[in-house]
């Protein structure tokens, strides 16, 4: 963590009723906790009156990117932690209010341990990626269950869209699953085009696919996953 000095150390913890937030100065180890009804509008309002400098913490959650580019304009730096990664947040009792006090204290004595997140290319890339894996995913998903349905009547598993069973009742299923298969090979090689024209403009994946044994796909999920803070 950097140096720097903030005149305002906040912490914010959030969940979809409540956000509880707590502050420090950099004159006071006081804390000032509140926990009120969660609105993004009021929390940018809150940051936006403190006058001074100041700093953001919050924790990764599935919310937290989203906070990110919400509130990233309303303070000088957002930090976001891994609550995994920080013991102090897995002591002792458990509230918003006390969640958000304990990241205030790590925040402000400099002993976070940062998760990256960003609103530039290399986050259009992530979802991306993220999207493309989890296509992948469900389409193996549904390969195997062709494969378990066809060595289910005795094929070798391996038939090619359109085979006939003798079950009309398997055959039905059969049909469902080309369909559903090939509907998600039309969706994989948009992705895999999309992939094309991002390593065509960005250097970044240009200098991971000259890296010997590196192809535009790998190289991709390489550049949108190796970013440092720094």
């Amino acid at each position: 963590m950097q140096d720097t000095i903030y005149d305002h150390y906040i912490a914010i913890d959030w969940s979809i009723k409540n956000m509880a937030i707590a502050r420090m100065t950099k004159k006071s180890n006081k804390i000032t906790a509140i926990d009120v009804p969660s609105d993004i509008e009021d929390l940018q309002a809150y940051l936006k009156n403190l006058r001074g400098t100041k700093i953001l913490a919050i924790e990764e959650t599935t919310t937290s990117q989203w906070l990110y580019a919400e509130l990233k304009e309303y303070v000088d730096r957002i930090l976001i932690c891994d609550p995994n990664r920080n013991k102090l947040l897995n002591e002792g009792p458990k509230t918003d209010k006390i969640d958000a006090s304990k990241l205030v204290q790590l925040l402000k004595a400099g002993l976070m341990k940062e998760v990256y997140h960003s609103t530039d290319k290399f986050l259009y890339l992530r979802r991306v990626v993220s999207g493309y894996e989890d296509l992948v995913k469900s389409g193996v998903r549904l390969k195997n269950q062709r494969y378990a349905l066809l060595r289910a009547c005795g094929k070798r598993g391996k038939e090619k869209a359109g085979s006939s069973i003798d079950s009309q009742g398997e055959q039905f299923v059969l049909d469902c699953l080309d369909r559903q298969i090939e509907a998600y090979e039309k969706e994989k090689q948009c992705y895999e085009n999309e992939f094309e024209r991002l390593a065509r403009k960005n250097p970044e994946i240009k200098h991971q696919k000259s890296l010997p044994g590196i192809g535009t796909i790998n190289a991709v999920k390489i550049v949108a996953r190796v970013v440092t803070p720094h």
